[in-house]
């Protein structure tokens, strides 16, 4: 097999394991048992199963920006479309992995766990996001219309969706808010989707991108 054929398998038995084991409770071994490879081979490609976690999250940034950026039509869009897709994307990539997300979370606010939000790849990976963001407000907005705090817009709108999402995982049960913020952004998109309406920015996601363009414009 291909070095990218087994590198997927790896990664796709550590996030099956993390979402029914726990992310705690697993184990390289175990990995390695469950993509049916020596654990050697494993630590071939990823040092630790922190590295595994840490390549699904950069994987994560990169496919949803490269769903807005590779997508002509909404590179001619208006930017809360772009901001929205943006999102949206993120979210379809990280809903089947709720249990291993919460734990991510976790080891996130220890300073010093390797997914620590301090640590260097996770700093790359904080750059790589608001960067982007950073790259659709310029080619979007008219320099002249930048407000002087323009330049945080890009910081606030991942601390938000960070906290959006945090807020989603201890609160996603049938009805409640937070769930029905979440399942606002996803049927706000199939609707999108199907033609029923435009993008207006009335859903839960458009308000959330309507607030770093209302952030970004001078007044």
């Amino acid at each position: 097999q291909n070095k990218e054929a087994i590198r997927k398998r790896i990664v796709t038995a550590a996030l099956s394991l993390f979402q029914t084991r726990g992310f705690d409770a697993t184990t390289t071994k175990a990995i390695a048992r469950k993509a049916g490879i020596a654990e050697g081979t494993v630590f071939n490609y990823f040092r630790t199963k922190e590295d595994i976690a840490l390549h699904f999250f950069e994987q994560e940034v990169d496919q949803a920006i490269a769903s807005v950026r590779d997508n002509p039509r909404l590179r001619k869009a208006p930017l809360e479309e772009k901001l929205f897709a943006l999102v949206h994307s993120q979210l379809e990539f990280l809903a089947p992995y709720e249990k291993f997300i919460g734990a991510a979370f976790i080891h996130a606010l220890k300073p010093a766990s390797p997914l620590g939000i301090f640590s260097h790849r996770a700093q790359e990976l904080r750059h790589r996001y608001v960067g982007f963001v950073q790259e659709l407000l310029d080619e979007s907005l008219p320099k002249n219309q930048y407000s002087s705090l323009s330049f945080l817009a890009p910081e606030v709108f991942w601390i938000y969706y960070l906290g959006a999402l945090l807020y989603w995982l201890h609160d996603s049960s049938p009805g409640t808010q937070a769930g029905k913020a979440i399942d606002g952004i996803s049927e706000e998109h199939d609707d999108r989707a199907r033609g029923q309406h435009g993008f207006d920015g009335s859903g839960h996601c458009g308000q959330l991108c309507r607030l770093l363009v209302a952030a970004s414009i001078s007044g």
